[in-house]
């Protein structure tokens, strides 16, 4: 549209150019009853549209020269500005057709009935790993908008037809990926003719029995999964408590630790004595969005920021106390008690915690203090107590609100940790800028789950980030990586990964460095971004490069 704007408003002022000059020469040959702006508007318009009607002419050289450029540049306008931005595009428009059937010869597909930043995120993941998958669209408009960048059908995908034409006979998993009552009515198809696997995805776990009854093989809930991650970060620590942390080896966990205001890290180097205190090792640290991996004793630590170790209880309670300030009493408000809003107030109302919820509808009979109000108006935040709040969870529906009521939880507080849930991926960078210490998103936790289903790994949620991931890999006996130095293979420079655990027999190593020795039979796991891991198992991983070869589908790590 604005392009469109720009274009009339340039075509305006040739106009009035072309005008101005055809008065001038008008007035040069003695013309004078053609010196007026209606016959000067009418001559241009006549001409530069190549009608040349013939009624108002030139006389001298220079007039008639000037009739030749109006003319030409009419020609330059059509062919070049107007028929390229906007007929042309017109047309393709009316004329392309959304496929309506699958490529010939799919098979082992994944079919995912509607499209939304879930599956924009999950689409993806596929690509990188060359999983085949087609997306069955019922909305015309929503097809006609996505069908050149993902393999797309149109049609309802509670029609037999059109799974059908999807190749539902060859596929290897379906995802059901609409409301509740849209997905209850394409499983009952399915079931009417198929045994496939069918994933449904829903919005809230207590009315999973409906599909599980129409047929659903496995019930997913991102939203409740993102509701129990968000309540256990922002839960007050607990010793020798971890909510969330991820299980490597033996007694070694994976866990992110919030800098709250007032620790004694704040504004201290990671200096390596840090790490020799405590024994755990620094993986990396988040500071508004932005990872930095293996940091080094001259990284400065901010306040809200999120530290990444590794250690066992008694080393990650050890450098927990570190990132302890001086706690004070205040509300944990919750801002939306939708899906999500109702997850975190649940579990944090089981560890103790009765947060303040902030939502525009006039909730009834909930066991928790609430305010009726819209979460994005200063006055609404100020009488929930926001000022002396500890931390405030931003969890509207609206990625725009979201944004907004984190400028404003942020300027009422600035010393409140405030996670905020996104609901695209693309709007966390936007949440992060406003001011946001933690941001976790719903179609990172969809794609994850789904991923590791399809994938057949273990199902336990770890990493909610777009470009970080962690694997575990086995080093078989006869692996290339056996017999090389961490420091040799130099993974972070060639594949941007690192190994932060391993694991030999009975020994747990947390952090190794470069002067490790890989041997066969060590279990690694390693963080990294999904290209970087996906390029390291392609170099190491034997089974998969022979399965590739024999083209069977189902990835198994050595």
């Amino acid at each position: 549209m604005r392009k469109g704007i720009k274009l009339i408003l340039g075509i305006f002022l040739l106009l009035a150019l072309y005008s101005t000059i055809f008065v001038s020469l008008m007035h040069y040959e003695g013309q004078y009853e053609n010196v007026n702006p209606i016959t000067a508007f009418y001559w241009v318009v006549v001409t530069i549209t190549t009608l040349g009607y013939g009624d108002i002419v030139f006389h001298s050289q220079s007039g008639r020269f000037f009739s030749i450029f109006v003319a030409l540049s009419g020609v330059a306008i059509l062919w070049a500005v107007i028929m390229p931005l906007i007929i042309t595009p017109r047309l393709e428009q009316m004329i392309r057709a959304v496929p309506s059937s699958a490529p010939a010869k799919m098979a082992g597909h994944i079919i995912i009935s509607g499209y939304n930043p879930i599956v924009e995120t999950l689409a993806d993941r596929f690509s990188l790993r060359k999983i085949p998958f087609l997306i069955i669209e019922r909305s015309e408009e929503v097809a006609r908008g996505i069908y050149q960048e993902y393999p797309v059908i149109l049609g309802d995908p509670s029609e037999r037809k059109v799974l059908s034409r999807a190749s539902i006979g060859s596929a290897r998993l379906f995802i059901a990926n609409e409301n509740d009552e849209l997905n209850a009515e394409v499983i009952l198809t399915l079931r009417e003719s198929s045994d496939i696997e069918i994933i449904a995805l829903v919005g809230d776990l207590t009315r999973s029995r409906f599909l599980s009854y129409a047929g659903a093989s496995r019930i997913i809930s991102p939203k409740t999964l993102l509701g129990t991650f968000i309540a256990q970060i922002t839960s007050p620590p607990r010793r020798g408590v971890f909510p969330g942390a991820i299980q490597l080896f033996g007694d070694l966990k994976l866990v992110e630790l919030p800098i709250y205001p007032g620790a004694g890290l704040i504004g201290k180097k990671l200096e390596e004595k840090v790490v020799e205190e405590t024994g755990a090792g620094i993986v990396g640290i988040w500071q508004r969005g932005v990872f930095v991996p293996d940091p080094g004793p001259e990284e400065v630590v901010r306040s809200n920021s999120v530290l990444m170790a590794v250690g066992n209880i008694e080393q990650l309670s050890r450098i927990r106390d570190l990132t302890f300030g001086t706690r004070k009493e205040g509300p944990l408000i919750i801002l939306g008690y939708g899906d999500v809003g109702r997850r975190v107030a649940r579990v944090l109302g089981d560890c103790g915690i009765s947060p303040l919820i902030v939502d525009r509808r006039d909730l009834e009979a909930i066991p928790f203090e609430y305010i009726t109000g819209d979460a994005t108006l200063e006055v609404n935040l100020i009488g929930a107590g926001i000022q002396k709040a500890v931390g405030v969870l931003v969890l509207l529906n609206q990625d725009s609100d979201a944004v907004y009521a984190t400028l404003l939880a942020k300027n009422l507080n600035r010393d409140a940790f405030v996670v905020v849930r996104a609901n695209r991926l693309k709007s966390a960078e936007k949440i992060y800028q406003a001011g946001a210490d933690y941001v976790a998103s719903v179609p990172i936790v969809a794609s994850h789950m789904l991923a590791k289903i399809i994938q057949d790994e273990e199902e336990e949620l770890n990493l909610l980030y777009d470009d970080l991931e962690l694997k575990v890999f086995n080093v078989g006996k006869r692996s290339r990586l056996a017999g090389w130095t961490l420091g040799e293979l130099n993974l972070p420079g060639r594949f941007g990964c690192r190994v932060v655990a391993l694991e030999r027999m009975t020994e747990t190593v947390a952090v190794p460095g470069s002067n490790m020795l890989i041997k066969g039979g060590d279990i690694l796991a390693l963080i990294g971004s999904p290209k970087g891991i996906e390029a390291f198992s392609d170099t190491y991983d034997r089974r998969k490069t022979l399965k590739r070869m024999l083209k069977i589908p189902r990835l198994s790590l050595l």
